[in-house]
């Protein structure tokens, strides 16, 4: 059962990713941990995120450019391997409420401030903001906040801020992945899981992907957030975590 849930909510969080062009990390690790143990849901995670940058990717491939993703992503390889520490050593419970504060923080910036105060960052600020995205999302498979807030302050056309945003967010899952391997807790059933979600996930945001032009987006958008601050407020709030 626990499995079914987890592969109805990868599907839910695809298609939000398809309908919206971001999501799919932020909504699966919301809602993962009610149905999975903690850490199995962000290797979990780690595994699909693989396909859907990479099918993201290969849509905006034409605007891509090594230049504007560079230092993110080099910050992002820096960073990774020590939020993926902190993953294995840190209690679970510890990272659900870093989730949690995660969640709320980003949410309520999106929900209340972003049309008012937009964050303005120089360009030599990408390699920092690249460890720290990186350092989330080997931890909490959240690392988009950062490199979101970075790569909107930046005058770079809508589809050069979709491919870079790819590149770094698969770059961190692919070192995720060998992490996960190389530590030997990437186990028979956790891979067939991934299998079995794969094509609800692509099915996910193909429909999404369909439907874009058919839906409200500031008024989904207002929605999603306001589900990540209620889901966030749950994870810090939480009194008995998932483990």
């Amino acid at each position: 059962m626990a499995a079914a849930i987890a592969i109805c909510v990868i599907s839910v969080a695809g298609f939000v990713q398809g309908l919206t062009g971001f999501g799919f990390g932020l909504v699966s690790v919301a809602l993962l941990p009610l149905v999975l143990p903690f850490k199995e849901a962000l290797f979990l995670l780690a595994i699909l995120n693989l396909p859907v940058c990479a099918l993201t990717l290969y849509a905006t491939r034409h605007h891509f450019t090594w230049r504007r993703g560079l230092t993110l992503t080099l910050g992002a390889t820096v960073g990774v391997p020590i939020g993926f520490y902190a993953l294995v050593h840190f209690d679970s419970g510890l990272l659900l409420r870093l989730l949690g504060t995660v969640l709320c923080l980003f949410a309520l910036h999106e929900l209340f401030l972003s049309r008012r105060v937009r964050l303005r960052f120089p360009s030599w600020a990408g390699f920092p903001i690249g460890i720290v995205s990186g350092a989330l999302g080997g931890s909490l498979n959240a690392g988009g906040p950062p490199v979101i807030a970075y790569v909107y302050s930046q005058d770079w056309a809508k589809e050069e801020i979709v491919a870079v945003l790819q590149l770094v967010f698969g770059v961190s899952a692919l070192i995720r992945v060998a992490l996960i391997g190389q530590s030997g807790l990437l186990h028979a059933e956790l891979g067939r899981l991934s299998l079995l979600a794969l094509v609800p996930l692509i099915g996910g945001i193909t429909l999404g992907n369909r439907l874009l032009r058919r839906v409200q987006l500031p008024a989904l958008k207002t929605g999603v957030f306001s589900f990540l601050l209620l889901m966030g407020a749950k994870y810090l709030l939480t009194t008995n975590p998932i483990h």
